[in-house]
């Protein structure tokens, strides 16, 4: 169990890195996976270019999956997110895709633990809500690695 904390909280410190001057956002999601039921997790997303409608960002997202068996199975993902504005100027649409980090195992069984490397598209909604807080929907098709499809909702700080 410790291996996957230390590998996300890696993977955000090494993202936290601020290429645009504004400060990375943090928030959490609740997954549901075609293979893996639901899972908990958190997500850092960063600005790679100046904050607009038409930004791009960087998403890691570390989810840990609660199936129903003996399994322990959790997913690191590292995209990128081109967002598209819509003309209700209250949601955001966005496209992308990256890599996923996936690992499972079998609960008390000694070296049964697989990682796997995957690709992922990815396409999801923003919601303008007045205040800093961003709720959001996303789709995530992955190719090899982890789950084959995945639905994501969540807001991010």
């Amino acid at each position: 169990m410790r291996f996957p904390i230390a590998a996300a909280l890696a993977a955000l410190c090494l993202a936290a890195g601020n290429l645009a001057a504004q400060a990375p956002r943090l928030g959490g999601q609740l997954s549901f996976a075609q293979d893996m039921n639901a899972g908990v997790g958190l997500r850092l997303e960063d600005f790679l270019t100046p904050p607009g409608p038409r930004d791009l960002r960087l998403m890691v997202a570390y989810d840990y999956y609660f199936p129903n068996s003996p399994i322990q199975y959790w997913e690191l993902n590292g995209d990128l997110a081109w967002s598209i504005p819509l003309a209700p100027a209250r949601m955001q649409l966005y496209v992308g895709g990256g890599i996923n980090i996936a690992r499972s195992g079998v609960r008390g069984v000694p070296n049964s633990a697989v990682t796997d490397l995957g690709a992922n598209l990815l396409a999801g909604l923003r919601f303008a809500t007045g205040t800093r807080a961003t709720p959001y929907v996303e789709l995530r098709p992955e190719l090899g690695g982890g789950n084959r499809l995945v639905l994501s909702a969540g807001v991010m700080f």
